[in-house]
């Protein structure tokens, strides 16, 4: 039942969007596209390796691409809390790159359930913060989706 509800609400937020941004998962990080709740019809643009990108000439590029479409930004971390703060893997790719697309894009951070922090992460002030952190159980692959409105659903 709780792997249900997090995957409907992953289906409702996902399902009106033309176009999901997503990433190549590093071995650390989870591979979304095992999750059931990609749109039908969506266009996926998956971003290639990232440390050979300038983060800035790739946003400019997918906000000129998808400016008239719906958006949603899929992205890896390596520590998320529950009110959207991300840390990843320290070189600030996606803070830099979320901070040159539009804010109107929704933002979705996956992360298994072991790289959920049970307290707050420091935010500093070039963090870009998610609007959902979906957390994927490794042993049981339920999925609990939090807002950083501070609410939860398993």
């Amino acid at each position: 039942m709780a792997q249900e509800e997090g995957i409907a609400l992953l289906t409702r937020l996902l399902s009106p969007l033309h176009t999901l941004i997503t990433y190549q998962p590093l071995r650390t990080e989870v591979a979304f596209s095992s999750i059931n709740a990609l749109p039908l019809g969506a266009r996926l643009y998956e971003i290639p390796p990232r440390a050979s990108l300038d983060p800035v000439s790739v946003a400019k590029e997918v906000q000129v691409a998808f400016q008239d479409q719906s958006v949603a930004i899929l992205i890896p971390g390596r520590r998320f809390d529950t009110t959207g703060t991300r840390h990843g893997q320290g070189g600030g790719w996606y803070d830099r790159f979320l901070s040159h697309v539009p804010r109107e894009w929704l933002r979705i951070g996956f992360c298994y359930d072991d790289q959920l922090s049970d307290r707050p992460l420091v935010r500093k002030s070039w963090d870009q913060a998610m609007d959902y952190v979906v957390v994927i159980n490794r042993k049981t692959a339920n999925c609990t989706v939090y807002s950083s409105e501070g609410m939860t659903y398993d």
